[in-house]
């Protein structure tokens, strides 16, 4: 059995020092301690047989020995698969890996779509919210619609639904009853009732309340001390998804927007979220159809996007996540990269070095726009004084 074969596609981490801990592959979604003990007695097994990929794997990985040192006998431990597999997944140690597997027991979440709740309330909120699974997001909303418009109690029938429909008034009177419900996890998704305000795509739906609105349910809960921080790991993965995450929308498959997008997410922002959301820069950046608005990108900046916050999914994840000064390169990577002009313009007034490698493409934005043919996006850079890339000279 091939080791790139079980662990899908090994990536070299080129330029990087040997056992440095650098990921070569991300966690799996849904990762367990049991799989990955699976995989490292997998590892042991093929080194003690020669296995090529295995001792690629230890070459690159183990920060003592070598392929060679490792098919002596006795000269592979469980210990020593155990820290391979950590370091292939960017951890410097076993017990580093164990305790952040630890720390997914207490935020990583399911997909809204992978639960079926059999509460006809927890059902309607999960279809409400939006998922990032392989579903057809659309139909789901229409189908939480639909039972909502059969039967409109629905939209009380918890501390989630109310988040769902934005009942601002039902739980300002829920949450004074009892002020601890402002941030316990609850519904169909183990949510707070803030990331149901937040992922929520139901404003807008009339025939029921006209004065709903899941922008006032989230005042409510903010002011009533609710963490606008509020998150959680997609299936076990990083970066999160947090409250702004949500407000923020977009995703890989075009999932429709918040209707209250931008005032949602400043109302989160003034009430301290961090605007270092890596989740939330993908979702509008690299993943879905190209957009070329870079509006969200400035309400972040307005709020501190690109430097150090100290916020909370940083305290737990750090270094998993992109240092926040990298975040801002990355956006020009995405402009760059997807031939976006208005947002390399506005990127380039933020007085970044645009003459350096960006993102993980390990190329400078010229060179990015130049390799898609941009040259909107070549011109934006021209005009700020950066030189045209090889090759470009006659576009």
């Amino acid at each position: 059995m091939s080791l790139d074969t079980s662990f899908g596609p090994v990536m070299r981490t080129s330029g990087t020092t040997k056992g440095a801990g650098v990921p070569a592959v991300p966690l799996p979604e849904n990762a367990s301690l049991e799989h990955l003990r699976n995989q490292a007695k997998l590892v042991g097994d093929l080194v003690r047989t020669a296995d090529e990929g295995a001792l690629r794997l230890v070459d690159e990985f183990h920060p003592r020995l070598s392929s060679a040192e490792a098919v002596a006998p006795g000269g592979f431990k469980r210990s020593d698969a155990q820290l391979v597999v950590s370091r292939l997944y960017g951890f410097r140690s076993w017990n580093h890996l164990r305790d952040h597997l630890r720390l997914l027991d207490d935020v990583a979440r399911p997909d809204t779509a992978d639960r079926r709740p059999s509460a006809p309330s927890d059902r309607f909120a999960a279809l409400a919210c939006v998922s990032y699974a392989e579903v057809d997001v659309l139909g789901r909303l229409a189908e939480a619609r639909r039972l909502l418009d059969a039967d409109p109690s629905l939209a009380g029938g918890s501390v989630a639904a109310m988040a769902t429909v934005g009942d601002h008034r039902g739980l300002a009177v829920a949450v004074g009853a009892d002020p601890a419900s402002v941030d316990r996890p609850c519904g169909p998704n183990d949510w707070p009732p803030l990331l149901y305000c937040a992922f929520s795509r139901l404003d807008g739906h009339g025939g029921v309340d006209a004065s709903w609105s899941t922008l006032e349910a989230a005042g409510v809960l903010l002011g009533a001390g609710a963490d606008p921080d509020a998150g959680f790991l997609w299936r076990g993965l990083v970066p999160p998804f947090t409250a702004l995450t949500g407000a923020l929308g977009g995703g890989e498959q075009d999932q429709p927007p918040h209707p209250e997008a931008a005032a949602l997410a400043r109302l989160l922002l003034e009430a301290g979220a961090d605007p270092n959301d890596g989740q939330a820069l993908y979702n509008r950046g690299l993943a879905g159809s190209p957009i070329d608005d870079p509006s969200h990108v400035e309400l972040l900046v307005e709020f501190g996007l690109g430097t150090e916050r100290s916020g909370p999914w940083y305290r737990r994840l750090a270094p998993r996540l992109r240092a926040p000064e990298e975040l801002l390169y990355d956006e020009l990577e995405v402009a760059a990269h997807r031939g976006l002009p208005n947002r390399m313009r506005f990127l380039v007034g933020l007085g970044l070095d645009l003459d350096r490698p960006v993102g993980r493409s390990g190329l400078t934005p010229a060179a990015l726009a130049g390799n898609g043919g941009h040259d909107e996006v070549l011109a934006v850079l021209a005009a700020a004084g950066v030189d045209a890339p090889p090759g470009d000279a006659e576009r």
